[in-house]
């Protein structure tokens, strides 16, 4: 997708895989804060001025995964659109969860046929492992013959490629629907009635709505005390992992709170209980 000549822009939060991927490609590499679309723009503007006849890729990712918020894809595309750059849109924590059939945040907004490279993993929603890229038909032809790491890479046994197949099937299914539903339930249930106090103050905490993923952030601050939060929780039966640098910036260590269409009403209450007896 890219080489020695082209430039990417990539979004801080972006996940470790992409940022060294797009390392490894030798492109000029600019990184804008998270979700800022004003800066982009300015590193569109400069790849125009100092690199005219360079490929330009926009990297982000659909729902981010530590914050669990979402992408602006509307108007993402806008400026991929004005100044001819190729978007790709990693939708790991979003397949499964949002759109038709579970397509992700892409067809949610039915803006797919506007994303340049669709790619995600097999191993969240879907349950299996490995990952896939989507694409043009050319370009995917592209990739077959040119992608280094695919080309030296072992294909998948039949029995894991078969598993992604049906895990597919289940999506676009009734009962697949019905999980989605029940999945919603779950995340507002748990919006609704986790308590409003957290450990540290947030300007950054936004609504379910806002949100719009089945990932809840805890902000806790201190890392030794998240390790212990979640130590409490886990001998309560409630596994809630505690988030800390370097995954996250230093200071803002936080829980991240996974929520699942298996997960029973009384499961979601007593982790809402048992954070409000911590906080106090």
């Amino acid at each position: 997708l890219a080489g020695k000549e082209d430039v990417i822009l990539l979004d801080k939060l972006c996940h470790a895989s992409l940022i060294d991927g797009a390392k490894l490609s030798g492109a000029a590499l600019r990184v804008f804060p998270h979700n800022h679309l004003g800066k982009l723009e300015s590193h569109l503007e400069w790849a125009h001025r100092e690199r005219p006849d360079a490929r330009i890729l926009i990297v982000t990712e659909s729902v981010f995964s530590m914050d669990g918020d979402r992408t602006p894809l509307s108007e993402l595309i806008d400026l991929k659109k004005r100044f001819g750059a190729m978007l790709l849109l990693d939708e790991a924590h979003a397949i499964g969860v949002l759109g038709p059939a579970g397509r992700g945040l892409a067809a949610e907004l039915n803006l797919t046929q506007h994303v340049d490279v669709q790619m995600g993993t097999l191993s969240k929603a879907l349950g299996v492992s490995g990952g896939y890229v989507c694409g043009s038909h050319s370009l995917i032809d592209w990739f077959v013959n040119r992608a280094r790491s695919f080309i030296f890479s072992t294909a998948p046994p039949p029995a894991l490629a078969a598993a992604a197949l049906a895990a597919i099937e289940f999506l676009q299914s009734e009962d697949g629907k019905t999980r989605r539903r029940v999945l919603w339930e779950r995340i507002k249930l748990l919006r609704r009635s986790l308590p409003t106090q957290t450990p540290v103050a947030t300007a950054t905490q936004v609504t379910a709505e806002e949100l719009g993923s089945a990932i809840h952030v805890w902000p806790v601050g201190d890392e030794r005390t998240a390790l212990n939060l979640a130590r409490s929780l886990r001998g309560e039966g409630l596994l809630v992992p505690a988030i800390r640098y370097p995954t996250v910036a230093r200071g803002s260590a936080r829980l991240r709170i996974t929520v699942t269409a298996a997960h029973h009403e009384t499961q979601i209450l007593s982790l809402c209980e048992a954070l409000a007896r911590h906080v106090k």
